[in-house]
C-alpha cells in the first residue's frame, strides 16, 4: 500500500501527455526491437559537408579536453565521472557490471573531441583517424538497431551531435575511405530517424531539449529542411517553457542550466542565418546573466538540486564563446524572483539563497530537499556548501545526498521536506512556497517560506547587518523539534565554545554565533563536488530551544566585539550600531 501511495502521489503531478507517451514509447520500442517497425536508409544520402558544426571555443576548450587522456583513449581506457575503466570495447557498451551513468558516457562519444583536437592541430596523424573510425565502427557493429543503452533517445541525442561535429574534422580522411563514410552516414541516418519516432515527451525537460538539438543538427547535416523547420518551432516552445523569465532553467539546477545554455549556444550558432536568430540570442543573454550571477567569484558550480562540477562546460569558455560569436556580455543579478534565488555579494563574500520550488511540478528527476538552503563563498573560495550529488544510482548514497540534512537548511522532526524516492522520483513535496526581499530598519533582508509534505511550516530570513555580518533566522513552531545544518568544505576547522563557533579556513577565520539553541555540536559527513568523488567534512548542527518559535545564527566575518540580547519577542544586536528586531513583526513580513 505504501508503494501504491508513492506511485499515486508521484503520478498525480505528471502531465497526461507524459503518461500517454510513456506507454506509446515503450510499445514502439518493442516493435522496433522485434523489427516490426523499420527505418529504411536511402541508397544515396545527401550530406551537407561544408557546414561549420564545430565551435572550437567550447569543443576544444582546454578545461574540457583535460577530462580526456589521449594516451589512455588510444588504449581503450576511459575516465568518466571519476571512474577509470580499461575495457574490451566490444563487450562494454551494455555491460551491467559497469556503472549505468558510466556506460551512458561511453555511448555519448565526447572522447572523440580529444582525437579531433589532436587531428586538428597536427595535420591529422593516421592514428587519430584510425581510432576515431574504430570507435564508431565498434559501436555500429555491437549495438544492433533499437537494442541496449545506445538506442535510448538521450544517448542518441548526444552521440549524433558529437559524431556530426567531429565528422567534419576528419573529413579530409573520411572522403578517401568510402566504405566507412557510407557506414557512418547510414548509422547517423538510422539514429536520426529513430529519434524522431521516439522523442522523450514522457520525460520532457533537459532530455527533450537534447532531442531537439540533435534533430536540428541532424536535419542540417542531412539537408532535411522540413524537419529543421518543425523542430525550430518546437525549440521556441520549449525555450518559452523551460527558461523562466529571470533566465534560469526551470529544473533549478545550475549544472543543467549550463548544459541547456551550451545546447542553445550551439543551436544559435548553427542557425545564425535564420530568422529566429535574434530570439535565440535574447534567451542566451538571460541565461548567461544567471550563470554569471551564480559563478563569477564563487569558485564552483553551486550545489542546488542535482549539480556537480566537470559535467557541463566551464563557466569561462561559455562566457568567452558568447562574447566572441554573439557580442554578449553577462550582467549580474542579485534577485532571480521567478526561480527563487537571491544573491548577496560584496568584495569578499558571495551568498546564494534558494527560496524556490523543489522542481517543476511534472519533472522531479533532479530535485533535492534543499528548500531555504544557501551556499557561501569567501574570497572566491567555497566555504559553506550543500553536500552535492555524488551519484544517480538508487540506494543509500543517492538518498543521503538528496536528503534535507545534506543541505544547509532546517530539518523538522527528522523528516524530509519532500517525499523523494528511487533515483529520480518525488511524491508529495513542499507547497505554498513564497519569497520576498525587503528593507528592515535600514538593513536588507531576503526571506523564503514553505510548508513541508508533512504539513510543517518553515520560514527563513537572511539579513545583511553590515558588510561583515549576516544574520539567519528560522521560524518553526515552538513545539516542533528542529535542527539547523551548516556543511563546510573539507579541511575547514571548527571549534565550539557554548554558542560560539570559531571557523578556520586556510589563513582566514570567522565566527558563528548561535541564537536560541539548546545545543551546538560538530558532526562528520560527506561532501561531493564531482560525481563519484566524496570527502569527509565537518557539519555544524544547531538544535532549536523547544520553548521558542525561532532560532538562528549570525555569521561574523570580522570577529568584532558586539553583543546579542535575546528576549521573548525581541532580538537586540549591539555593535557599531544597534539593531532591535521585533521577531513577530519580522516573521509576519512573509
Amino acid at each position: 500500500m505504501k508503494k501504491i501511495k508513492l506511485y499515486i502521489n508521484t503520478v498525480k503531478y505528471l502531465k497526461p501527455s507524459q503518461i500517454y507517451y510513456r506507454l506509446i514509447n515503450s510499445f514502439k520500442r518493442v516493435l522496433h526491437t522485434r523489427n516490426i517497425l523499420k527505418v529504411k536508409v536511402p541508397n544515396d544520402l545527401n550530406v551537407n559537408y561544408s557546414f561549420d558544426y564545430l565551435i572550437t571555443e567550447l569543443d576544444f576548450s582546454q578545461n574540457y579536453l583535460n577530462r580526456f587522456n589521449i594516451k589512455n583513449i588510444l588504449n581503450d581506457q576511459f575516465t568518466f565521472i571519476n571512474i577509470i575503466n580499461k575495457v574490451n570495447l566490444s563487450k562494454a557498451w551494455n555491460n551491467r557490471e559497469l556503472q549505468h551513468l558510466w556506460r551512458y558516457n561511453l555511448h555519448y562519444f565526447e572522447y572523440l573531441f580529444i582525437l579531433a583536437y589532436e587531428c586538428f592541430k597536427d595535420n591529422c596523424q593516421q592514428q587519430y583517424y584510425d581510432k576515431f573510425k574504430y570507435f564508431i565502427e565498434n559501436w555500429i557493429d555491437n549495438n544492433p538497431f533499437a537494442h541496449g543503452d545506445g538506442w535510448h533517445s538521450y544517448t542518441i541525442s548526444l552521440r549524433l551531435t558529437n559524431w556530426i561535429s567531429t565528422y567534419q574534422v576528419f573529413l579530409s580522411k573520411i572522403k578517401f575511405d568510402l566504405e566507412f563514410d557510407k557506414k557512418i552516414k547510414e548509422s547517423i541516418y538510422l539514429q536520426y530517424q529513430y529519434l524522431q519516432k521516439n522523442l522523450e515527451k514522457d520525460v520532457l525537460g533537459n532530455h527533450y531539449f537534447e532531442n531537439i538539438k540533435a534533430l536540428i543538427i541532424g536535419s542540417i547535416f542531412l539537408k532535411e529542411d522540413k524537419v529543421k523547420e518543425r523542430f525550430k518551432d518546437e525549440l521556441l516552445k520549449q525555450l518559452d517553457e523551460q527558461v523562466l523569465k529571470d533566465g534560469m532553467h526551470f529544473e533549478l539546477s545550475p549544472m543543467y542550466h549550463k548544459i541547456i545554455l551550451e545546447d542553445l549556444i550551439k543551436i544559435t550558432y548553427w542557425l545564425k542565418d535564420d530568422a529566429i536568430y535574434s530570439k535565440l540570442v535574447n534567451y542566451i543573454q538571460k541565461m548567461i546573466d544567471v550563470t554569471c550571477s551564480f559563478e563569477e567569484g564563487f569558485g564552483k558550480t553551486p550545489a542546488f538540486n542535482d549539480s556537480a562540477d566537470e559535467i557541463s562546460k566551464g563557466y569561462k569558455s561559455i562566457i568567452d564563446t558568447c562574447e566572441k560569436y554573439f557580442n554578449l556580455k553577462p550582467q549580474f543579478k542579485s534577485s532571480l524572483e521567478d526561480s527563487g534565488f537571491y544573491i548577496i555579494k560584496d568584495q569578499s563574500i558571495k551568498l546564494i539563497f534558494d527560496t524556490g520550488e523543489i522542481c517543476p511540478s511534472y519533472l522531479p528527476a533532479h530535485g533535492h530537499c534543499d528548500a531555504l538552503s544557501f551556499e557561501l563563498s569567501v574570497y572566491g573560495k567555497p566555504l559553506i556548501v550543500n553536500s552535492g550529488t555524488y551519484r544517480y544510482e538508487s540506494g543509500e548514497w543517492r538518498d543521503y545526498f538528496r536528503s534535507t540534512k545534506a543541505h544547509n537548511t532546517v530539518v523538522i522532526f527528522d523528516q524530509e521536506q519532500s517525499q523523494f524516492w528511487s533515483s529520480f522520483r518525488v511524491a508529495n513535496r513542499i507547497n505554498k512556497v513564497r519569497r520576498k526581499k525587503f528593507d528592515y530598519k535600514g538593513n536588507q533582508f531576503y526571506a523564503g517560506a514553505y510548508i513541508s509534505s508533512n504539513g510543517n511550516e518553515h520560514k527563513r530570513f537572511i539579513g545583511c547587518l553590515d558588510n561583515n555580518k549576516i544574520i539567519v533566522l528560522d521560524f518553526v513552531k515552538a513545539e516542533l523539534n528542529a535542527k539547523s545544518y551548516l556543511h563546510f568544505v573539507p579541511g575547514t576547522l571548527l571549534r565550539t565554545k557554548n554558542n560560539i563557533v570559531d571557523v578556520v579556513f586556510g589563513q582566514d577565520e570567522m565566527r558563528i554565533i548561535a541564537i536560541e539553541t539548546s545545543d551546538v555540536n560538530i558532526q562528520k559527513s560527506w561532501y561531493s563536488e564531482q560525481f563519484n568523488h566524496k570527502e569527509e567534512n565537518n557539519v555544524l548542527t544547531m538544535i532549536k530551544d523547544n520553548t521558542k518559535n525561532y532560532f538562528g545564527f549570525v555569521i561574523d566575518f570580522a570577529s568584532d566585539k558586539y553583543n546579542i540580547y535575546e528576549s521573548e519577542n525581541e532580538l537586540k544586536i549591539i555593535g557599531d550600531k544597534e539593531l532591535i528586531i521585533n521577531l513577530d513583526r519580522l516573521r509576519d513580513m512573509l
